[in-house]
């Protein structure tokens, strides 16, 4: 018998839609990144987002050992937080 806690939120195919509608909406601002700040930091949010995602539908970390759930959720924080820090420097005057 399948409890809640086992269950994922969402579905596979509902995952897939969310990643490519996400995916479509972090290219339609990064295209545009370079006309306002605060987009480069947005793009990062829907980039931890998407990974968040794939973590929980497809690699199903809620059902792993403590530690294994922070190895990943720190190793799929480094790309967002890499890309803010990107987009940070790039608005940070040259002295």
């Amino acid at each position: 018998m399948n409890s809640p806690t086992h269950q994922a939120a969402i579905g596979p195919t509902l995952t897939w839609v969310l990643l490519i509608v996400l995916a479509a909406l972090s290219l339609t601002l990064a295209r545009h990144g370079h006309t306002y700040a605060w987009i480069g930091g947005i793009v990062a949010l829907l980039t931890w987002t998407k990974a968040i995602l794939v973590a929980r539908a497809f690699l199903e970390v809620q059902r792993a050992s403590p530690v294994f759930r922070r190895v990943v959720l720190i190793f799929i924080s480094v790309a967002p937080v890499g890309l803010a820090l990107t987009a940070w420097l790039e608005r940070a005057p040259l002295r």
